[in-house]
C-alpha cells in the first residue's frame, strides 16, 4: 500500500492510492482546490487507508466514481459509502459488471465481495462536476461495456482502458477486443499532447507519448 500526491493539476489536487496485493490497483482521490469538495475514483481495496486519505485533505467527499466496475476497482466502494455517506456513480452499461463483480472476485480469489449499496447510474456521454467544474467523462467500451475514462482537463483517469505501454484485457464478460481498439484512439484524439494519463495499475503517462506508442502498435 503506497500514497503518492500531486498538486500540479491546476484547479485540482490527485492522491493516488495503490491498494494491497493481488491487485496494486490505482485508487484516485480528486479534489477541487476552491470548493474543498472531492470524488473518490475506483476505490479497489483497503477501504480504512482510503478513508484515512480522504479524512486527511480536508476536503468534503461528494461521491464514489467508478471507471468500470471489475472487483478489483469497487471492492472498498460500500465501506466508504457508509464511512462518508456518499452514492456510487458508474455508467449505465456497466450494470451486468458490476452485478457479476462478486462472482468474478470468487473465481481471482475464492473471496465473494459486498458491492455498492448506493449505486446510481448516469446515461452514456454525461458530463459530471466536482466543484462547479465540469468533468468530461468518455465511453470507452472494450475493456468492459460501460466502461468510461475521466478527463478533468490537465489530467485523465483511463481506469483499465488504457495503461503506460499496455492495454486492458478484453477476455473477461462483456470485453470486446474490437470495440476496445475503436474505444482507445478516440479517446487519445480529444486530448492535448500534455495531459497526463492515470491508469488503473502502473505509472502515469503524457498522452503525446500514449498517442505515439499507439500508433506504432496499430
Amino acid at each position: 500500500m503506497t500514497v503518492q500526491q500531486f498538486d500540479t493539476f491546476g484547479e485540482f489536487s490527485l492522491t493516488v492510492v495503490v491498494t494491497s496485493p493481488p491487485w496494486y490497483e490505482n485508487c484516485y482521490i480528486v479534489r477541487h482546490r476552491a470548493s474543498g469538495d472531492l470524488v473518490v475514483v475506483d476505490p479497489g481495496g483497503d477501504a480504512d487507508l482510503i478513508l484515512e486519505t480522504v479524512r486527511a485533505t480536508g476536503g468534503t467527499a461528494r461521491a464514489i466514481w467508478l471507471t468500470h466496475g471489475h472487483p478489483d476497482h469497487l471492492g472498498a466502494a460500500r465501506a466508504l459509502e457508509t464511512a462518508l455517506g456518499i452514492p456510487t456513480l458508474a455508467h449505465a452499461e456497466e450494470a451486468p459488471v458490476i452485478a457479476r463483480a462478486s462472482d468474478l472476485n470468487k473465481s481471482f480469489t475464492g473471496n465473494s465481495q459486498d458491492g455498492p449499496a448506493d449505486l446510481r447510474f448516469f446515461d452514456p456521454q454525461p458530463g459530471l462536476s466536482l466543484g462547479g467544474h465540469e468533468v468530461r467523462v468518455i465511453h470507452t467500451p472494450g475493456h468492459t461495456p460501460g466502461g468510461v475514462c475521466f478527463d478533468f482537463g490537465d489530467f485523465a483517469l483511463t481506469g483499465d482502458t488504457l495503461f503506460r505501454h499496455g492495454v486492458g484485457r478484453t477476455d473477461l464478460p462483456g470485453g470486446s477486443e474490437q470495440k476496445l481498439w475503436e474505444s482507445i484512439p478516440r479517446f487519445l484524439g480529444l486530448l492535448p499532447d500534455a495531459t497526463m494519463l492515470f491508469s488503473g495499475h502502473g505509472p502515469q503517462w503524457p498522452a503525446g507519448e500514449a498517442r505515439r506508442w499507439w500508433r506504432m502498435m496499430s
